[in-house]
């Protein structure tokens, strides 16, 4: 198996740009590139499936410990097409941070070099070299002086001119000994723009023109040689991984059990493949709806995931697609189980922004802030233990600039780089409803109890009708 990571000294150093250029340049040279995003990130993993063809993944080593998220790994590397030969394989991980910020900036917990160091992925370190010279062999130097594994085997340098990378790059490898296999320049049309939750999706910029862009430049720019060299991995058997006993939960049940109607267009996506993973392991056959486009839910559905994303954009079509919203409403007052987060919990309520009619389903207003309201890695578990059991937590993320009056207190919830712990979401035998963003990997009880009820409100559905 070949695999690399793009890890950088801090945020704004360019890994995604230099992510998504060097799965370019593999695509091109006839590799299947399997995307990776260390940490919890929806958006970056959006960018490489664009350019892969192949959903991407995260993997975060706060969410599962080092056996589970080696068994994701190996899972997410199969997750390509099947006539694809093992030598055309390549895992292309995305950092996030500086290479070793973790939970709370300090801990190694969740930092890309943590993952790396589970998965024995070699490291790429991606420096934004504008502006230094001899000062840059010092950053060198003392982020080299922490890698204890020795991960580090190559070197890309962002927005450096052309004329001057030889001589930088000549000084880095007589310095370091490791080589520095390429750079860009510094050119805002390689840039990609952001917002307040982030990057600008996609299909919000012209992204696939500044694929165009980017891989003209990296093309020239690049030693694939090397790159490729330097991406064997030899510190982890996937084939054992892949085929390792884990908790009973995770044992497959019978295939599908219960249609899942899972929400995925432009005002909804952010939902982690893993997380599709574990419901199919679970017994769930899912099925991809629009809100904003279809009329219904699909036929014979048994339970309903609205995930995260914008729908805050798309206000007025989601109001006006009455069907849509009469079709779930419906559902839920039959009882169906339902998932909500975040974007998807906002799509419950009334109305966003004191605007459109959504379902009406939670009553009130989901307000803009203007900041970012709760933020951070959490664990979590509800109240009455049927999704979690009892002993056990659940864990994934906030990050969110709405809020709603009533955040409900089904769930006990507390921030994992501190002792602050609140109760928030709407929580029963049935529904799971918040802001949080879960990683279902951490608990499969999550996705287990969340499947057979679906599977119970299908019979029922079946004895009624």
């Amino acid at each position: 198996m070949r695999g690399i990571m793009i890890a950088a000294a801090k945020s704004g150093s360019g890994k995604t740009t230099v992510t998504r250029a060097l799965m370019l340049l593999l695509k091109k040279e006839g590799f299947s590139v399997v995307p990776f995003k260390s940490g919890p990130d929806f958006i970056d993993p959006m960018y490489h499936e664009q350019i892969t063809e192949i959903r991407g993944h995260n993997l975060d080593t706060f969410f599962t410990d080092d056996k589970t998220t080696r068994r994701l790994f190996a899972r997410d590397c199969s997750d390509v097409p099947c006539n694809t030969p093992e030598d055309k394989r390549i895992a292309v991980a995305e950092g996030v941070m500086g290479l070793y910020d973790g939970l709370g900036g300090f801990s190694p917990e969740g930092s890309s070099y943590d993952l790396a160091e589970t998965l024995g992925m070699p490291i790429i370190l991606c420096l934004d070299a504008r502006g230094a010279a001899q000062t840059l062999l010092s950053v060198i130097a003392g982020i080299i002086s922490f890698d204890k594994k020795k991960l580090i085997r190559g070197i890309f340098l962002n927005k450096v001119s052309d004329s001057f990378f030889p001589v930088i790059a000549q000084k880095i490898e007589e310095f370091t000994k490791i080589p520095v296999i390429g750079h860009l320049p510094n050119d805002g049309k390689l840039q990609v723009k952001s917002r307040h939750l982030g990057l600008f999706l996609p299909q919000d910029s012209d992204s696939v023109g500044q694929n165009r862009i980017l891989l003209e430049e990296i093309s020239k720019r690049c030693d694939i040689l090397k790159l490729v060299k330097i991406a064997e991995m030899d510190d982890i058997d996937i084939r054992a991984d892949r085929n390792s006993d884990a908790a009973e939960e995770t044992r497959k049940r019978p295939e599908n059990r219960a249609k899942i109607a899972v929400a995925r267009d432009s005002a909804f996506g952010f939902l982690y493949r893993e997380n599709e993973f574990a419901l199919e392991d679970a017994g769930a056959g899912i099925e991809y709806f629009s809100p904003l486009i279809d009329e219904k839910l699909p036929d014979g559905t048994s339970g309903l995931i609205l995930p995260g994303g914008y729908p805050e954009n798309y206000i007025d079509e989601l109001s006006e697609n009455k069907p849509m919203l009469d079709s779930i409403r419906e559902a839920w007052n039959l009882g169906m189980p339902v998932i909500a987060e975040c974007g998807g919990f906002m799509y419950l309520h009334d109305t966003i922004g004191g605007r459109g009619e959504l379902t009406g389903i939670l009553h009130g207003d989901c307000f803009y802030t203007g900041r970012s309201v709760r933020f951070g890695y959490l664990e979590a578990c509800d109240k009455v233990h049927f999704f979690v059991k009892e002993g056990s937590k659940i864990r994934g993320h906030e990050f969110h600039y709405y809020d709603v009056r009533d955040t409900g207190n089904g769930a006990r919830v507390r921030k994992a780089s501190s002792e602050k712990a609140w109760d928030e979401g709407f929580a029963d035998e049935k529904h799971f409803l918040g802001f949080m963003h879960f990683y279902y990997p951490s608990c499969l009880s999550f996705p287990a109890h969340f499947v057979d009820e679906a599977v119970n409100y299908g019979r029922k559905i079946q004895e009624q009708f």
